[in-house]
């Protein structure tokens, strides 16, 4: 298995698609599972319950370690609710 890039409580972001979250867990199939989960192309959270949200540790090469600024992006759009 790759060796894991990210942690638990982790801001991770996808510059390319403007994807942001907070890592929760990677499980032992490979998978990281999250806290929160924004997706910039509808502009909402996704719901991280259901497991289309999870990230296949393969794709981690396209994220890298969200900025303070970034992280203090993320927590607003957590405490609108969303948006």
């Amino acid at each position: 298995m790759i060796e894991p890039k990210f942690g638990k409580n982790d801001y991770i972001i996808n510059h390319a698609s403007g994807d942001m979250a907070i890592v929760k867990d990677i499980t032992k199939k490979g998978y990281y599972q999250f806290e929160a989960y924004y997706g910039d192309m509808f502009k909402q959270l996704k719901d991280v319950k259901d497991k289309s949200c999870d990230l296949q540790i393969n794709y981690q090469k396209f994220y890298e370690l969200c900025t303070e600024e970034e992280k203090r992006k993320l927590d607003e759009i957590i405490k609108k609710g969303g948006k």
